[in-house]
């Protein structure tokens, strides 16, 4: 081992080379490490652990050849340097996706001061989405998820698989009508045709329903149900709720037409103290926008809350952060869009490899195996099966229809309602009062069980295109542009690149194996190199000339204003945790639940005579063994009580604080304990007044006399 001597201390040299390596001047991040940071933070790995898989890829801490500090550091300047630049570097970049592909559509907006305030994008395959299940969306916002508290926006429905999509999104640096104004018109405007949608489903925002009104005027626009059950713990009387809730409940569910909700929701409000209810009343005058029983005739997929958007809110929680600029939650928003679109392949990929099993004989279960999708076609087979269950019955025969009733049947129990289901003889149409087919879009049980008997397969009008497997076969033209909307796999430079990398991707496997491969290769890579360089790219290299030559042109776009959003704040507690806590809190006067002291009925009619004295000694006074005995005379457990068993400034008390004779007390006349007492050891005196003392003492740090 060779050592180095310095004076009397020898340093061993493997010692000196290792701590080298953590000196500043042989530290540094390199550019390979700078990008695995890039896209670790894309795929929101904490520092920390970013650090532990460069460390174990390096071979251990000694050979990373930084620190973690390093990397916080230049994870810091990267921040730095976009700071002042982030709405620009947002703008550019999103005219870098529109030139490699025309039907990527973005806008934004500035104010007077020239700062960002607004924008709007969807890609081609939101927008080829949006034709396909387009007819249903559900709109909200969600918050922190940039740095500027710019509240984010999606448009989002419902696939074949059953699965979220997102059609289009925006970030707004307000929540006004102006903004949803301008949101909703871009949104409208960048999808194919400019179609509406048939429903949106919003939550109850003032501004958000203004700007539909005002945007899509003859567009039904629902409330969401679930948010709207959620107030009930808010807006009623703990007791009330409790007891009433569950039956609010299943009149707005199970209800199925609007004379059977009002009939029931206002012999709730007759028989309980909730006439005077203002938020209930006011809930019955929207009743057509939220209540099933008014809207179930219109499709919407089967949705009734925006549950899948909140669900959609937590996903994309997983990939941003508070922290993002806007730049960065732009990139980690897309590589959520691409685990999303994932997911849609691998169903696209079951439904081409497995089928479910069929476990009825009929002709209709075998046919509608082959034309949903595995999810639709699991619903319908659960509402086929129950068919068998259900008798029909003809109940009346008209001109124009003929009236069936189906009604379960089941030995050793009661039958369910009545369903009526309905043959229109002029267009060959088959409706039920369940409106199930209207809402969802596939057959109902009771629809099934009169089907059974007529037909053998089911007819083409009872297939939505929009469960299927072909759902997604056709093609999409814009109007807008003059051509269809798709991805453009030949032309596009991510569909380039992406194919490039797989094949270098596989050289690369193949020649790392040996270092016979890796010389070859990498001798290879440098000719290839030349040689692509030597190719006549003017054609591309003059577009991106310029598209820098028109960003530079354009005027500086500021960074917004950080605002303060609604959802921006501490959260609140909801209210079904203040009922649950209210409920269970008793009351230290009286012992019940629901108050306290400072609201309990039994003490303020106790104490509504102001001019009474608050320290009674007469035994025969009202306040004599009162329920509270904080001023009483002889009381249990009083603060101010003469002769009372446990007192603070009780005469006589048996462990007060300031009492006279006390048995174990701090300031007492004559106490057991020396510390306090005349004759103690420590030469305290106190006062005989019991409320009062002085103290001399050495020891303990209580009132010293100057």
């Amino acid at each position: 081992m060779l050592r180095h001597g310095l004076g009397k201390e020898t340093v061993d040299m493997y010692v000196v080379g290792a701590m080298l390596d953590y000196q500043w001047s042989h530290r540094g991040v390199s550019k390979t490490k700078k990008a695995l940071v890039q896209q670790f933070s894309e795929a929101n790995i904490p520092t920390c652990q970013l650090v532990r898989l460069l460390e174990i890829d390096a071979g251990g801490p000694s050979s990373l050849g930084c620190v973690e500090k390093d990397i916080r550091n230049y994870q810091r300047d990267v921040r730095h340097e976009i700071l002042g630049h982030d709405a620009e570097t947002l703008i550019e970049h999103f005219t870098f996706e529109k030139e490699k592909n025309p039907n990527f559509v973005f806008d934004y907006e500035t104010d007077d001061e020239n700062k960002f305030v607004r924008c709007f994008l969807a890609d081609c395959e939101s927008r080829r989405s949006y034709a396909y299940f387009g007819d249903v969306i559900v709109f909200d916002t969600t918050y922190n998820t940039n740095r500027y508290s710019m509240v984010f926006g999606p448009f989002v429905g419902v696939n074949h698989h059953g699965q979220t999509v997102i059609f289009g999104c925006g970030l707004l640096s307000d929540e006004t009508t102006e903004s949803f104004v301008w949101l909703f018109t871009k949104f409208i405007e960048a999808m194919p045709n400019h179609a509406a949608p048939g429903v949106i489903i919003i939550d109850q925002d003032a501004a958000i329903t203004r700007a539909i009104s005002i945007v899509l005027p003859s567009m039904l626009h629902r409330f969401c149900m679930w948010h709207i059950l959620n107030k009930f713990s808010k807006k009623m009387n703990v007791v009330l709720y409790n007891d009433q809730y569950h039956r609010f409940v299943h009149i707005i569910k199970q209800s199925e037409s609007p004379a059977e909700f009002e009939q029931q929701w206002i012999e709730v409000m007759e028989t309980t103290d909730l006439g005077n209810n203002e938020w209930l009343s006011s809930l019955f005058e929207i009743r057509s926008r939220w209540v099933p029983a008014y809207v179930k005739h219109v499709f919407a997929a089967g949705m009734s809350s925006s549950q899948r958007l909140e669900s959609g809110h937590s996903f994309l929680k997983k990939y941003v952060d508070k922290k993002n600029s806007l730049i960065d939650f732009v990139a980690r928003f897309n590589r959520a869009l691409v685990h999303q679109r994932h997911e849609e392949l691998a169903a696209n990929h079951i439904d081409l490899t497995q089928t479910p099993n069929v476990t009825i004989a009929l002709m209709m279960e075998n046919q509608m195996v082959q034309i949903y999708t595995k999810k639709i076609f699991l619903l319908f087979h659960n509402e086929l099966v129950h068919s068998n269950s259900y008798i029909c019955s003809k109940k009346s025969s008209f001109d124009e229809a003929k009236v069936y009733a189906v009604q379960r049947f089941e030995p050793g129990r009661t039958s369910d309602r009545t369903r009526q289901v309905n043959y229109f003889l002029s267009t060959d149409y088959i409706s039920c009062s369940c409106q199930m087919f209207d809402f969802e879009g596939y057959p109902c049980r009771h629809m099934l069980c009169y089907m059974k008997k007529k037909v053998m397969l089911l007819p083409k009008k009872y297939i939505l295109r929009r469960w299927t497997k072909n759902a997604k076969q056709a093609r999409v033209f814009d109007p807008t542009t003059g051509s269809y909307v798709h991805t453009d796999p030949g032309h596009s430079l991510m569909s380039r690149h992406s194919m490039l990398s797989y094949a270098a991707l596989d050289l690369v496997d193949e020649g790392s194996l040996t270092d016979a491969r890796s010389t070859f290769l990498l001798s290879e890579f440098q000719s290839l190199r030349i040689r692509v360089k030597d190719i006549n790219t003017s054609g591309e290299v003059g577009m991106s000339r310029n598209r820098n030559k028109s960003v530079e042109e354009t005027q500086v776009v500021c960074d917004p204003n950080p605002v303060r959003a609604k959802g921006c704040g501490k959260r609140l507690t909801p209210g079904k945790e203040n009922a649950l806590s209210q409920s269970n809190r008793q009351c230290r006067a009286c012992g019940t639940s629901g108050h306290d002291r400072r609201t309990c009925p039994t003490l303020q009619n106790s104490f509504d005579n102001t001019n009474q004295p608050q320290y009674s000694q007469d035994p025969s006074d009202q306040q004599y063994q009162a329920l509270d005995p904080q001023y009483a005379y002889q009381a249990p457990d009083s603060h101010y009580a003469y002769h009372a068993p446990d007192s603070q400034y009780a005469y006589h008390a048996s462990d007060p604080q300031y009492a006279y004779h006390a048995s174990d007390p701090q300031y007492a006349y004559h106490a057991p304990n020396p510390q306090y007492s005349i004759t103690g050891s420590n030469n305290a005196s106190y006062s005989l007044d019991p409320r009062e003392y002085d103290a001399r003492y050495n020891t303990r740090n209580l009132l010293l006399l100057m």
